[in-house]
Order: structure tokens, then C-alpha cells, then sequence
């Protein structure tokens, strides 16, 4: 594995693009109350932000089937979750697919037993039409004892 040491040391020079505008830091007895406020407002605005993304997790933990977020003490990852999240997608994405194509296969078979059902009536029909032409003729099936 490679240390972060090892990726920067690539035996170049690295270039650092310069800045357009002047790099100013605000020295903390400087900020003015609208400073405060704006920043107040974005830390609240960002902690809920963050709030619903955790119970979105929550739920999904929830939700997902063998996530043990309520089993331990501090719960699974956020990102265990997520990763079971995605699996279980996948496999109800593989099992979704699997039976779409053993209903068209079903719905195939039953388009075959519907023309084969047809065929048997077409035979039956033709069957009875030779026997009643056989009996016109006063004529005796051979192995005919007993007439179905």
C-alpha cells in the first residue's frame, strides 16, 4: 500500500495555480454580527441538512434486512448501511429480472396449452365426424367395444 509520502513524491515539482484574488483571514475580533449571523444561520442550515441525511440511514436500516443498526451499541456504519443498502437493491433488482422472465415464460406455456386445448377441440370434432361417417356407412371401428 501506498503512503501518502510515496504518491506526492513523484520526482516532479508540483505547481500550485496562483490565486486571483488576495487571501485575506479574518482575525476572530474582526467578525462583524452580520458575519455572526450568517455564519449561525449556515451552521443550523448544515446541522439539519445533516440530521435528515442521518434519518434517511436510520430508516434505511430499518428497512434493509439483516442491517443490525439496533442490535449493537452504536449501531452499524453509515456507511455498512449504505453498502447493505446497495446490495440488497442489486438482489431485488436480480430477483425483479429473474421473475419478469419466469412470467413471460409462464405466459408462453399458457399460449401453448390454449392452442394445444384447440387442437385437442379440432381433433375431437374431426373424431366425431369420421365416426359419424363410419356409422352412415353402417361401419364398425376396429377395437370399438366400448364407445367413450
Amino acid at each position: 500500500m501506498m503512503t501518502p509520502q510515496d504518491v506526492l513524491q513523484t520526482g516532479t515539482q508540483r505547481t500550485i495555480a496562483p490565486r486571483t484574488h488576495p487571501y485575506s483571514p479574518k482575525i476572530d475580533g474582526t467578525r462583524t454580527p452580520r458575519d455572526e449571523r450568517r455564519r449561525a444561520q449556515h451552521n443550523e442550515v448544515e446541522r439539519r441538512r445533516r440530521d435528515k441525511i442521518n434519518n434517511w440511514i436510520v430508516q434505511l436500516s430499518k428497512i434493509i434486512p439483516d442491517c443490525n443498526a439496533d442490535n449493537s451499541k452504536t449501531g452499524a456504519s453509515k456507511g455498512g448501511i449504505l453498502s447493505k443498502a446497495c446490495d440488497y437493491i442489486r438482489e431485488l433488482r436480480q430477483t425483479n429480472q429473474r421473475m419478469q422472465e419466469t412470467f413471460k415464460e409462464a405466459e408462453r406455456l399458457q399460449m401453448d396449452n390454449e392452442l394445444l386445448r384447440q387442437q385437442i377441440e379440432e381433433l375431437k370434432n374431426e373424431n366425431a365426424l369420421l365416426r359419424a361417417q363410419l356409422q352412415q356407412h353402417n361401419l364398425e371401428m376396429v377395437g370399438d367395444s366400448t364407445r367413450q
